[in-house]
């Protein structure tokens, strides 16, 4: 697991540009892999796990449980806790142990005192593997997630004043890498001649209305904050990040689908997004 390390909330500038060649959302779900999150994909059949609870327990969907965050102030700023268990797209032996949820680490991530009543933790696990990974969310949106057949993860939290309004989370997995290809392509415009060069050109444009990448080189550099063009009374605010290495490559999105006038407050919105951001995807919680 990467070490955590203290960030502070400081809104990147955006940079505007013109009609990049895109892609429309639904392609996140192309080869069926955008239910997806990290690598618990990477062996992809159900293992056993450790300290399981009983087979016929029911998936834990909420908790009256919270977590302490470091405050800017230097005080401690405690959120809700949301546990999510993803349910599997195949589970047909239901030979494994099942996980209990992770226990959570001490968090370094500093917040402001002022999210404390705006924020919640969302704790995401799979039922047959140990481990988890921790996102920031609007307080009281409800998750609901999946895990594709390949081991991808997908994540959408609902607004529960406007249902029509979410915050969608995914990962290949490494899996799908035409998938992978194609969204690195669609998301950072200057990779979209590469993606084609693949053979899994941009064909669908959308309008990104500002966007940025987070830095010059490194991870910031495969990092990117953008926002769409509104249509049809709504817009998308995101971030992006891409990695590549011996398992071939890795595309990660946590988005807000928001109507024109949001209705919650922008720096939980923002917030939200600039704890992915800092550490290019959610937190990694393993288990021994």
């Amino acid at each position: 697991m990467k070490k955590n390390v203290k960030h502070r909330l400081s809104a990147k500038p955006r940079r505007r540009v013109v009609w990049f060649a895109a892609i429309a959302a639904a392609s996140l779900f192309t080869c069926g892999i955008y239910v997806g999150f990290n690598t618990w994909g990477n062996s992809y059949a159900p293992a056993p796990a450790q300290g399981g609870i009983p087979q016929d327990s029911a998936p834990v969907q909420s908790t009256g449980e919270t977590i302490v965050f470091p405050g800017m102030d230097g005080s401690k700023i405690k959120l809700p806790l949301q546990l999510s268990e993803v349910q599997l797209s195949i589970d047909s032996d239901r030979s494994y142990i099942r996980s209990a949820p992770p226990r959570i680490p001490e968090i370094s991530y500093e917040l402001s005192p002022d999210l404390k009543d705006k924020l919640q933790a969302v704790l995401v696990y799979r039922p047959d593997i140990p481990g988890g990974y921790l996102l920031l969310a609007p307080a009281g949106w409800k998750a609901s997630g999946t895990v594709g057949a390949n081991g991808s993860y997908g994540l959408t939290l609902t607004n529960p004043d406007d249902t029509e309004e979410t915050l969608h989370y995914s990962d290949n997995a490494w899996a799908c890498q035409g998938c992978a290809i194609n969204n690195i392509g669609t998301y950072f415009p200057d990779q979209a001649n590469w993606a084609d060069e693949q053979g899994f050109s941009v064909y669908k444009p959308i309008a990104f209305d500002e966007w940025n990448d987070v830095g010059s080189e490194g991870d910031d550099h495969r990092t990117a904050l953008y926002v769409t063009a509104s249509k049809d009374g709504f817009h998308q605010e995101g971030v992006a990040y891409y990695a590549e290495d011996s398992n071939g490559y890795l595309f990660r999105l946590l988005e807000f689908n928001l109507t024109q006038v949001s209705s919650i407050e922008d720096e939980t919105i923002q917030s939200s997004l600039r704890f992915f951001q800092s550490q290019h995807g959610p937190i990694n919680i393993e288990t021994d």
